[in-house]
């Protein structure tokens, strides 16, 4: 099948495009703080006592340009370049070279609807641990020379968070740009060859099965997530067996969340001239997540409930790949990470098999109707498959980072197949949530996204697919031995 992209209008490097700073940022205050921050320095020049006589906040911003990633919904996103900096990081070396820093900058929204979301802190945390953890990998040469798989977790390096939000309005952190590819169609229509096509979603498999097996008791993530509330075992082990499971603690906070956005857009519709129209929509969308959180929450307490560290919005357009190679180098938008069922990640990234291509207008990009035969996208069903065998090879070279008490048991795909139906329906519904939460910032005027309004209007359809596939793919009906191991992976 030909899948040229000639005339493509989204590439490979429309997720990296930027527009115009549509939430602007206080540029003399962000520089002041960069110029303060030791790790920025030691990026800048090698460290302070290479830097100019003349650095300082306004030296910085003199040189700063500052512009807004035109994708992503949640947190404002924005690219950092820092021209004409004489770097010489080699103490001797009369060499110095003028080049342009690239960096990142994700910000908190200005207003939020929970304090638990837009967890900035959680991001900057879990991407400090992910490269303590490579880092050791490196030093590792030879249980990487023994292994079988590749165990890093490829990320941006994080370089510095602020928390005070006198800075520039709200919490933030700054990390490394990565130069590479972004597909947000995950149809990669501008690789032409379907084998490149193969081996880029297999290493994105590849990827989230190392993110699951991150030995997270080992790199600073014992209390991370859930693993901060009651009914763990002992004081690092997974939650015991009598303890909510991820997705049983995740439908209450959802639920919490939802109600919150719905107050907040109840307001400002009081304020709009056609307010009871936009009031009966939202009450019957409302009323209809309640009835899918319901069914799904039947079913939850039974659900495998693998444990582990969970990337929380897995999907190729949070993926950069290197510039010619079908590799993943960098994953994107941790904010959602946490401790918990790894079967979510993996029904995330399938939600792209229901979702209407990019054209559509969903401002996310699913397959669409397309037959991914002969393309080589994998099926569904390959991408459990695959998840499964290199979630095996990577369980039979644990070495000696086995921890028989927090180490999960590799992944069944009997088990997989089985609940993959019941994962698909709840990743909907978070997401239906989530496009409310965009509608409710929208409704605000503090949205994100230069496509937030188009996103938030899809509500109605997206609860519509929910139930779609809550119906096509329903849970095992008999939750028995007899019926389907009911186990803890």
């Amino acid at each position: 099948m030909n899948m040229s992209a000639a005339n493509e209008s989204y590439n490979a490097n429309s997720g990296q495009r930027t527009t115009p700073v549509r939430s602007p940022i206080d540029a003399a205050s962000l520089s002041s703080w960069m110029a303060l921050q030791t790790a920025l320095v030691d990026l800048f020049f090698g460290g302070i006592r290479w830097a100019p006589e003349t650095f300082d906040g306004n030296w910085l911003q003199s040189r700063l340009e500052i512009d807004q990633f035109g994708f992503g919904q949640s947190n404002p996103t924005y690219l950092l370049a820092i021209r004409g900096i004489s770097s010489r990081k080699i103490p001797g070396d009369d060499q110095s070279k003028d080049h342009v820093v690239k960096l990142v900058l994700r910000r908190k929204p200005y207003q939020i609807a929970h304090p638990t979301s837009h967890a900035i802190h959680r991001e900057y945390r879990v991407l400090e641990s992910l490269m303590n953890y490579n880092r050791q990998l490196q030093n590792e040469k030879e249980v990487l020379e023994s292994s079988e798989v590749e165990k890093a977790v490829p990320i941006p390096t994080p370089y510095a968070y602020c928390k005070d939000t006198s800075v520039i309005g709200a919490e933030f952190y700054i990390m490394e740009f990565v130069e590479g590819r972004i597909f947000v169609d995950p149809r990669m229509k501008s690789l032409e060859n379907p084998r490149e096509r193969m081996e880029a979603f297999n290493d994105a498999i590849r990827v989230l099965v190392n993110i699951h097996n991150v030995p997270w008791w080992d790199v600073g993530l014992e209390n991370y997530g859930g693993r901060g509330r009651a009914g763990r075992i002992g004081n690092s082990g997974p939650p015991s067996d009598n303890s909510p499971t991820y997705v049983q603690r995740q439908l209450q906070r959802l639920l919490q969340v939802k109600s919150k956005q719905s107050q907040l857009m109840r307001k400002t519709n009081s304020k709009t001239d056609n307010k009871e129209q936009k009031s009966d929509v939202m009450q019957r969308i409302e009323k209809s997540l309640d009835e899918i959180a319901k069914i799904l929450s039947e079913h939850a307490t039974k659900c495998p409930n693998p444990f582990g560290l969970l990337h929380g919005d897995y999907k190729i357009d949070n993926l950069i790949f290197h510039p010619t190679k079908p590799k993943v180098i960098a994953v994107l938008d941790w904010e959602l990470s946490t401790m918990g069922d790894g079967f979510c990640d993996v029904a995330n990234l399938c939600m792209m098999y229901f979702m209407p291509d990019i054209e559509k207008g969903w401002g996310v990009a699913g397959l669409g109707d397309m037959d991914v035969q002969e393309t080589g996208i994998p099926s569904r069903m390959d991408v459990l498959s695959t998840y499964c065998d290199f979630d095996q090879i990577h369980y039979k070279t644990l070495g000696n980072n086995h921890n028989q008490l927090c180490a999960k048991q590799s992944a069944d795909l009997y088990i997989a197949k089985a609940w993959s139906g019941f994962y698909l329906s709840f990743l909907f519904f978070k997401n239906c949530v989530i496009v409310h939460g965009v509608a409710q910032r929208a409704s605000l005027g503090v949205a994100s996204s230069a496509m937030a309004d188009r996103v938030a209007n899809l509500l109605p359809e997206m609860v519509r697919l929910t139930w779609k596939i809550l119906g096509d793919f329903p849970p095992p009906s008999k939750l028995n031995d007899e019926n389907l191991p009911s186990c803890k992976l």
